[in-house]
């Protein structure tokens, strides 16, 4: 059987869940063919294997303030690319076409008449038992229309559908053993690096140790109580083994694979971005704490508050 394999580099989550599923599928004995396609560009996490198709395709952009830029988002599409994709990627030689909520590949294999799959979290909320929050109507549009998949795996935290499935945790996670090493993760990319370093060398965290993981820097650097670091898989799979807590967005990897090392989470959705926002809902009567906001008195109490979450995620 001959795959090709779509992949959405528009997050770091993206990368780390299809890594899983390529080595999975690599292993299969039917799988004599298997490429990838990926579109977005804007992860910072490297591939391990051999990438076959590139195309800019569609991101997501923040302005100040961890809001999603809708303006600079649509202007900095680039929709011709994605068009030389569907023209150029010869979609109609391979038996299936298996995406993960990448547009192109999904396109592709609809007008070419080739059976697809689409995987992904967002596919959730297709699902009528998903929480109705403001906006819902536009992501499922985005899970329709710019992913459009018949067979779909959607994934989450809880299982409230027949066809959403528990989240792919990585091996390096599912082997890790947990430390507490006295530090806090922060990942929340939709913040620039100073906004964050504003808010966590005010003096209320004199005592407190993070470590910020950017989307910019190529450095690694320390101002006060807290070390930014660029992202890197090795690293960051590190410092989620050995941190206290993560701080984070409403996103969907990095909170999986906090929840199955029972770390304590603090999450902040991108606002406007109606997914994180149901996700964050969820997680809320899950008992995880939660804020619209990141403000420094409600990240304190969290600090101070010695509970945690944990859930081992079985493999299906």
């Amino acid at each position: 059987m001959k795959i090709l394999f779509g992949i959405q580099a528009t997050g770091n989550g993206h990368i780390s869940r299809s890594t899983e599923i390529y080595k999975l599928l690599k292993q299969h004995p039917d799988v004599t063919q298997l490429d990838v396609l990926i579109s977005g560009g804007k992860a910072r996490m490297g591939l391990p294997f051999e990438v076959n198709y590139e195309y800019k395709g569609f991101s997501f952009y923040y302005g100040k303030k961890g809001k999603i830029s809708v303006l600079k988002s649509i202007g900095k599409a680039n929709f011709l690319s994605a068009m030389i994709g569907l023209m150029k990627v010869p979609f109609r030689k391979y038996d299936l076409i298996i995406s993960d909520f990448e547009p192109i590949t999904l396109w592709g294999a609809m007008l070419a008449g080739v059976k697809r799959v689409g995987i992904g979290n967002m596919y959730s909320v297709t699902s009528e038992k998903y929480p109705i929050v403001q906006g819902n109507s536009v992501t499922k549009f985005f899970a329709t229309v710019m992913c459009p998949a018949r067979n779909k795996i959607a994934m989450h935290f809880q299982k409230f559908d027949d066809f959403v499935y528990y989240p792919v945790i990585r091996n390096e996670i599912r082997s890790a053993v947990p430390a507490d090493k006295n530090f806090t993760l922060v990942y929340l990319n939709s913040f620039t690096d100073q906004e964050l370093l504003d808010r966590f060398t005010q003096p209320t965290f004199d005592n407190n140790k993070f470590v910020i993981y950017s989307k910019t820097s190529e450095r690694h650097y320390t101002v006060g109580n807290c070390e930014v670091k660029p992202l890197d898989n090795l690293t960051f799979t590190q410092d989620i083994t050995n941190c206290s807590g993560v701080i984070t967005a409403g996103g969907f990897q990095t909170i999986s694979e906090a929840l199955y090392l029972g770390k304590k989470l603090f999450v902040i959705p991108i606002k406007k971005q109606s997914e994180q926002i149901g996700n964050t809902k969820i997680l809320a009567g899950m008992g995880v704490k939660t804020s619209l906001e990141l403000e420094a008195h409600e990240i304190k109490t969290w600090l101070e508050n010695p509970n945690t979450i944990q859930i081992k995620f079985e493999v299906e």
